[in-house]
């Protein structure tokens, strides 16, 4: 019974360190220092005289000015949005890393969206085309050839005899080999 008892009590204080623990890591907002709040907001804003590099990322002297602007700003306590939103209206949308979703700009979201969707509808409708295919039983019969005896009854004989003796004609007028193989053949 002692046992039991013991088990039950580390049970019930590892179920309530597990809480703790998780409510410190999951659910209480994280502490991030002034750094890291600056380059957050710094690598959402695109830097003006550089290609490709986030004002966070960037040694230019314009981005160091706009990374002071950032620290000051949020030493005065503002949100981030509220800072980005602040160089917004200053240089326009086009300072921003990923532009806004509207307006025109809402193509670039839409877009390859609708290209990803449609593909996958494609390939999906060509899988069903190839496995329907597949599917579908040939007959007994079919050895790949397109002709059989409901076709032969339907064409006049002396016309298949003319057919092909003109056949054999222009292959052997073309072609000594064939000449020299349907006069062994006939011989």
């Amino acid at each position: 019974m002692k046992r039991r008892n013991a088990l039950l009590l580390i049970i019930v204080v590892v179920v309530i360190l597990a809480a703790i623990w998780s409510y410190v890591l999951l659910l209480a907002p994280s502490r991030e220092t002034l750094d890291q709040r600056e380059y957050d907001v710094g690598s959402q804003l695109k830097c003006l005289v550089c290609q490709g590099e986030s004002v966070a990322d960037s040694p230019a002297t314009l981005s160091l000015q706009m990374r002071a602007i950032i620290r000051q700003q949020l030493q005065e306590g503002k949100s981030e949005q509220q800072i980005i939103q602040y160089f917004q209206s200053r240089y326009g949308n086009q300072i921003l890393w990923s532009p806004p979703k509207q307006g025109f700009t809402l193509l670039a979201w839409i877009i390859p969206i609708a290209m990803l969707i449609g593909g996958a509808v494609l390939l999906i409708l060509v899988l069903r085309g190839w496995l329907v295919g597949a599917r579908t039983p040939k007959s007994a019969t079919d050895d790949g050839n397109d002709w059989d005896e409901e076709h032969e009854e339907h064409i006049d004989r002396t016309d298949l005899a003319q057919f092909r003796t003109r056949l054999e004609q222009e292959l052997a007028a073309d072609d000594p080999m064939y000449a020299r193989l349907s006069k062994e053949v006939s011989s």
